[in-house]
């Protein structure tokens, strides 16, 4: 897709402060109409539903190149690639029942994805089939992994942009704690954040232990931590 030269520089949003609350972010006005738009989360990339590939005008707007879409395997019927001269599409099927699959391996290869993009100057339009729930969640843990944001900061800082994104909360919202959980301990040991270069051989094992410790409520979550950020060593 060619870009106009005459466009208008894009105003991007100032990306969240590492570590700190969102909480004193204004929110831009909403209307329940932009749902089915898309918006700029943090520069270069941009949150909204699928069809929003077919949308010529925003994509110009925004200058997309890229379209990362997440999908369950269901949806491949539909949520198909567009041929559009100019962008790149990629597709990451992930299961359809969270709770019963290993979902960080995936959210580390969409991290990965999106900072390769960012670092060649490319406007990513992430997206899922309404950009409410997956898709919110995968970018509430690049936030996570990116920025050291708790999962609820994550999620409230998307949600000050994106209002209706809605990451599950018997789903994708306990992943993000787990996730949250993991990458402060991976932080902690010193090791690489999820999603860059290096990978931990011990991420899957991480994920099943958080997970059984926030299950079972055995012990206090700072002990969870502990370890994880023990095994990562």
């Amino acid at each position: 897709m060619e870009v106009d030269q005459q466009q208008q520089p894009i105003q991007w949003p100032e990306p969240p402060t590492v570590r700190e609350s969102p909480i004193y972010l204004c929110p831009p006005p909403w209307s329940h109409e932009d749902r089915y738009s898309g918006q700029a989360i943090i520069p270069n990339i941009v949150l909204g539903p699928y069809h929003l590939v077919r949308n010529t005008e925003f994509l110009q707007q925004m200058q997309i190149t890229y379209v990362l879409c997440i999908r369950d395997p269901s949806e491949g019927m539909f949520l198909r690639p567009v041929p559009l001269p100019g962008i790149e599409f990629r597709f990451l099927d992930v299961p359809a029942d969270v709770n019963k699959s290993s979902i960080i391996p995936h959210f580390n290869h969409v991290n990965q994805l999106l900072r390769e993009a960012i670092a060649k100057g490319r406007n990513t339009l992430l997206c899922c089939s309404d950009g409410i729930d997956k898709s919110a969640s995968f970018m509430s843990a690049f936030l996570i992994s990116s920025y050291e944001l708790t999962a609820v900061n994550a999620i409230t800082f998307v949600q000050n942009r994106r209002y209706c994104a809605t990451p599950s909360p018997q789903g994708y919202r306990i992943k993000l704690m787990e996730y949250e959980l993991i990458c402060s301990a991976q932080m902690s040991a010193g090791e690489s954040l999820p999603g860059e270069a290096k990978c931990s051989r011990h991420r899957e094992d991480d994920e099943v232990e958080v997970a059984e410790e926030l299950a079972l409520g055995a012990r206090p979550i700072a002990t969870a931590v502990g370890a994880a950020n023990k095994r990562a060593k």
